[in-house]
């Protein structure tokens, strides 16, 4: 017969009590509830003491990552990516450049992220020390090199400008209620509308691209 632990006597003082919450029922977290319990499950075998021990420290882990909203986030980015560098959450995820620094000094002191290696400087870059690709442990080389291309990606002065006009875009889409598509020769217009000091073909292709990665349908 298996042993049931419980965490806090009190949780059952009251019989007629529900166990779910007001208001939380209409949430979906019962796929957060199943991955937790396959956590604390991976081994049935183990004995109350070792189970306990395992209970205790996911809610350390926990408090640690998600006691933060940056950490959180940031974690988060990790997991789905695999690789990141500082430039690239800076980005990615509009976070100021010390509380993504902060970020990744909780990460690693805890050991969730590694430097995976250092990011040569680009010509004309100012001093200081290279960048660093940060990562898990199981990230694949694949999941490495993406983050490096990416971080490249961002650093070229074209591909920030083509951030921008789309962005411009994407917020009057929204804004107006559109359908998540747009023509090309649309994207060519808001280019030329900026003046933008860069060929209008390049500053549009890139937008197309950032566009598409985001959902958008983009019609040629």
């Amino acid at each position: 017969m298996s042993s049931t632990v419980a965490l806090d006597k009190s949780i059952n003082k009251n019989k007629n009590r529900s166990v779910a919450k007001p208001g939380v029922r209409n949430a979906n977290f019962g796929k957060y509830v199943d991955v937790f319990r396959q956590l604390l499950l991976l081994n049935e075998k183990n004995d109350l003491a070792t189970t306990l021990k395992n209970i205790q420290e996911l809610m350390s882990f926990s408090e640690k990552i998600f006691s933060s909203g940056a950490v959180s986030e940031t974690f988060l980015y990790f997991c789905l990516h695999g690789a990141s560098t500082a430039w690239v959450l800076q980005c990615e995820l509009n976070m100021p450049e010390a509380t993504v620094y902060r970020a990744l000094k909780r990460l690693r002191a805890i050991g969730v992220i590694v430097p995976a290696l250092k990011v040569s400087k680009v010509k004309r870059s100012k001093g200081g020390p290279r960048p660093t690709v940060w990562a898990v442990d199981t990230a694949s080389p694949d999941e490495v090199s993406s983050a490096l291309r990416l971080h490249y990606k961002m650093l070229s002065p074209k591909f920030r400008v083509a951030e921008e006009v789309a962005q411009t875009i994407l917020e009057e889409y929204q804004e107006a209620g559109k359908p998540l598509e747009i023509n090309y020769r649309d994207i060519m217009g808001q280019v030329k509308s900026l003046k933008i000091p860069f060929k209008g073909p390049d500053i549009a292709e890139l937008a197309a691209q950032y566009l598409h990665e985001r959902g958008i349908k983009v019609w040629r």
